[in-house]
């Protein structure tokens, strides 16, 4: 599966081009591959509603893209940069301009003390939410609260919501942490959903496999002719090759430039050995024939699910 996706920052274009864009294209970040949500861990129901809340616990961690450039990570190259919480609902629960607006009040609180990277801190009485956010091409949120709408069959309605908290794009506003225990999703004073999270540590890696990237490109172009993917458990020496913890993947390219964000993103099946192709013409970043106007690789993220944990790695530099 492969989407393209971008929103521009460019104050001239009208919003309800900008709306056009974000529904006919999923999103850059993508999350998690969902398998099923019926039988999905952190799943809250309510039939006399018809609505569910999906919550997707992750961690991130960031490497080096000189390195994917090469294929040369290894555990030592990865930096824990944080958690977060995804929160999915389908398209009918809610109306996002009085959530953006402020008119609503959204937020998740975490079931105790918490803190950021810059230190913010949030508990069961103080919890992440929408204030200052403002409504615009589908997307809306601040430093620690995210809403972003999603087109899945490209009719032009929104199909599921996603709410992130924090965003995982803002490094500083990650959490430092997965605090174990009643995880409270409120609107207003009322509750939403609950998700139960058991200790989760980022750190007990060994039984994880790691994505390796390796870029193929044209040295005399800097064009990517494909990605190739090797799976490792720690600092194993050989590559997995019978695994069956990780049945599906995300790959995204990503150009984060001044005009906003583009990006491509494909589906790899599983283990020992994938490669994945561009349908679009990305190129080094640094090499002399790549222009400012050219999608470049700026970054590459991974993302795969184990047992309803995220795990996303972004390789950038």
């Amino acid at each position: 599966m492969l989407a393209l996706a971008g929103c521009q920052n460019d104050d001239t274009i009208s919003e309800e081009r900008g709306i056009d864009l974000q529904k006919s294209l999923s999103p850059v970040i993508a999350g998690v591959v969902e398998e099923s949500r019926a039988t999905e861990r952190y799943v809250s129901y309510h039939p006399e509603r018809g609505t569910y809340y999906r919550a997707i616990p992750g961690f991130l961690w960031r490497a080096s893209l000189a390195e994917a450039r090469f294929g040369t990570a290894s555990s030592a190259s990865y930096r824990y940069s944080g958690f977060a919480m995804q929160v999915e609902t389908p398209g009918n629960a809610l109306d996002p301009a009085q959530i953006c607006s402020g008119s609503v009040r959204i937020a998740l609180y975490p079931p105790a003390a918490t803190l950021t990277a810059s230190g913010a801190r949030f508990d069961s009485d103080n919890g992440m939410g929408n204030e200052a956010s403002s409504w615009r091409g589908g997307v809306c949120g601040n430093d620690y609260f995210q809403l972003r709408a999603l087109d899945d069959d490209g009719d032009g309605m929104w199909d599921r919501f996603r709410y992130s908290f924090p965003p995982s794009s803002g490094r500083v506003a990650l959490l430092n942490s997965a605090v174990p225990g009643s995880w409270q999703l409120r609107e207003g004073t009322g509750v939403l959903a609950s998700f139960e999270l058991p200790e989760l540590d980022p750190e007990d890696i060994a039984r994880l496999p790691r994505p390796v990237p390796h870029l193929n490109y044209d040295d005399a172009t800097g064009l990517l002719e494909s990605i190739d993917i090797q799976w490792y458990l720690a600092d194993g020496l050989e590559p997995v090759d019978n695994s069956e913890m990780v049945k599906k993947s995300v790959v995204a390219l990503l150009d984060l430039g001044t005009d906003g964000e583009l990006g491509e993103q494909y589906e790899a099946y599983g283990l020992p050995r994938e490669a994945v192709f561009p349908d679009h013409p990305w190129r080094l970043k640094d090499h002399v024939q790549t222009r400012e106007e050219d999608p470049r690789i700026v970054a590459i993220q991974f993302s795969y699910e184990i047992e309803g944990v995220a795990y996303r790695y972004v390789w950038q530099d």
